[in-house]
């Protein structure tokens, strides 16, 4: 079973990027720059509707699994697309929605993205990389692994560095020596 790792290169990110625009599927761009932008799961982007996001900076999402809710800022690229994507729907529709109209579901954005990833040639990468590669990059920005441990709800800092690709020697930096 092959693991999937989170997107380290931006120029990865920019090509999965292109490759949207130019097949002009931008519902589908807006769910990708959401989910690498904001660490949210896929079932609470797909639980979004138009009133949660339409001209909003911030978004409140109730995390499935703790209840907690959290405030999620939106670039002004997210917040552009969104006005793009909403144009036509009814502020109660679903933000994402499938092509028999109802709220689109997991199995969908999974087999949708790993057909983006086919056509591109990149592999180990799927519809969970996504969430790992907003922690990754969020760790190599501001280096807050307390942040991305509450924010992916995970008990330990250690299992947050694994789950986002971090790989430093964790008993040097957290001090893990023991004598039996």
């Amino acid at each position: 079973m092959a693991k999937d790792f989170p997107i380290k290169e931006v120029a990865t990110i920019q090509l999965i990027k292109r490759y949207y625009e130019e097949q002009k599927d931008f519902r589908n761009l807006l769910f990708f720059l959401l989910a690498i932008n904001t660490g949210l799961k896929i079932n609470e982007i797909l639980n979004l509707n138009v009133e949660d996001v339409k001209n909003k900076k911030y978004i409140t999402v109730k995390q499935c699994d703790a209840g907690v809710k959290k405030k999620i800022p939106l670039n002004k690229e997210i917040q552009e697309l969104i006005k793009f994507v909403i144009k036509d729907l009814d502020l109660k529709s679903p933000l994402f929605i499938s092509i028999r109209g109802k709220r689109m579901e997991r199995t969908a954005v999974y087999t949708q993205f790993k057909n983006v990833c086919r056509s591109l040639d990149l592999s180990n990468i799927s519809i969970a990389s996504l969430r790992k590669t907003f922690g990754y990059h969020y760790y190599q920005k501001y280096k807050d692994l307390s942040f991305l441990q509450w924010l992916f709800n995970q008990s330990t800092v250690i299992a947050t560095m694994k789950y986002i690709g971090v790989h430093e020697n964790l008993s040097s930096r957290f001090n893990l020596e023991f004598s039996l």
